[in-house]
């Protein structure tokens, strides 16, 4: 391997990292060679949750607000795929973070027939988030949202589904790189036990690869602070590549009727603050909030959501690691099941694209 082994990452903290091979701003349609580390763009990159679980004419196994566009569809659809990706360039997003639920889940299915086959697929890069309790929770014998890596089969486990990505999707021509390293999402890592950086270079030398690992790892609780999060620094060092907040939503912290602009700045705020001094943290965006399971809501606006982006494209690298790229995350573009969805629908149409596009792009001015 080429790059900077993960051991070398334990011994010398933060590496200076570079784009490699992503799109670029809309506006110019170029893309970045992978040395070019003076022309990263002063916009973030823009990622959004992408999710390829969707049954045509059948979306009955959870309940969900909202009407698409695009009615009840199916991902597996290629010519879906295609609107969505021409859509999610629209609204200047330049990648989407994939579901990835294993090798024979729906989701793995509907990429196959559906997203690799759309037409346009050269026109955006996309990355993986590992859907870690889905993957790994049950290996140690308990279902019980704990994932304990001193079980052989938990870290046998993690170490065969990257060596399946490395060698599924880690080498398309389309799939997101950071630093010459394929980019993967690590759902809730804080559900991680008895887990450290070997464990890290163990998976990635059984798989053949290194990775670039983005963690969702802060919370509240001992969460909020890298210093005390249980895989968050060890010895003034941070465990994985960078951090992230997938959804910060706790429903015992929300005051009924208020916007998910609101929510966040009072509670999320604070713990992203705390991140991003001492770790490379690519901060989210949540446009609302209303889930299946009967949890308050987080109502939706569109000037709230463009206050959010202003606040979140605001955040800058840490001393330690000052080239590191820049990142946004969007959650989501079509969680339908919890109602944080930015694709178009009949409420709201296209704004919150819009909104999304012209928002990062004032904040490069």
């Amino acid at each position: 391997m080429t790059s900077v082994s993960r051991t070398t990452l334990a011994k010398n903290g933060h590496r200076s990292l570079v784009i490699a091979t992503v799109v670029g701003l809309a506006a110019t349609s170029a893309l970045l060679g992978p040395t070019l580390a003076q022309d990263v763009p002063q916009r973030p990159l823009v990622l959004a949750y992408y999710y390829p679980w969707y049954e045509k004419g059948d979306w009955s196994r959870h309940g969900y607000v909202g009407t698409p566009t695009l009615g009840r569809y199916g991902t597996d659809e290629p010519t879906i795929a295609e609107q969505h990706i021409a859509w999610a360039r629209e609204g200047g997003i330049d990648a989407f973070v994939v579901s990835w639920w294993g090798e024979v889940h729906l989701t793995a299915r509907h990429l196959d027939q559906g997203f690799f086959r759309a037409s346009n697929l050269d026109t955006i890069r996309f990355a993986m988030i590992y859907e870690s309790l889905g993957r790994l929770d049950h290996l140690d014998g308990n279902t019980d949202a704990v994932i304990d890596f001193s079980h052989p089969e938990v870290a046998a486990g993690f170490a065969k589904d990257l060596r399946h990505l490395r060698e599924t999707y880690f080498g398309h021509r389309s799939y997101l790189h950071v630093d010459g390293k394929p980019v993967l999402v690590l759902y809730v890592t804080r559900t991680f036990r008895n887990f450290d950086p070997r464990q890290l270079a163990a998976a990635e030398a059984t798989a053949g690869t290194d990775v670039y690992f983005i963690a969702d790892e802060p919370f509240f609780g001992d969460q909020q602070s890298p210093e005390t999060a249980r895989n968050g620094l060890r010895d003034g060092r941070p465990v994985f590549d960078a951090y992230t907040t997938y959804n910060m939503f706790e429903n015992a912290l929300v005051k009924e009727g208020e916007t998910a602009g609101a929510y966040m700045r009072r509670e999320a705020k604070p713990i992203v603050d705390r991140w991003a001094r001492s770790t490379v943290f690519y901060p989210n965006v949540l446009p609302s909030y209303h889930d299946f399971r009967g949890h308050k809501t987080l109502r939706g606006s569109v000037d709230d959501f463009r206050a959010q982006i202003k606040e979140a494209t605001r955040i800058t690298n840490p001393s330690s690691a000052p080239d590191a790229p820049r990142m946004l995350f969007v959650t989501s573009f079509n969680e339908w099941w919890e109602g944080t969805t930015i694709e178009p629908a009949k409420e709201y149409g296209h704004s919150y694209l819009n909104t999304l596009r012209e928002a990062v792009e004032d904040s490069s001015k």
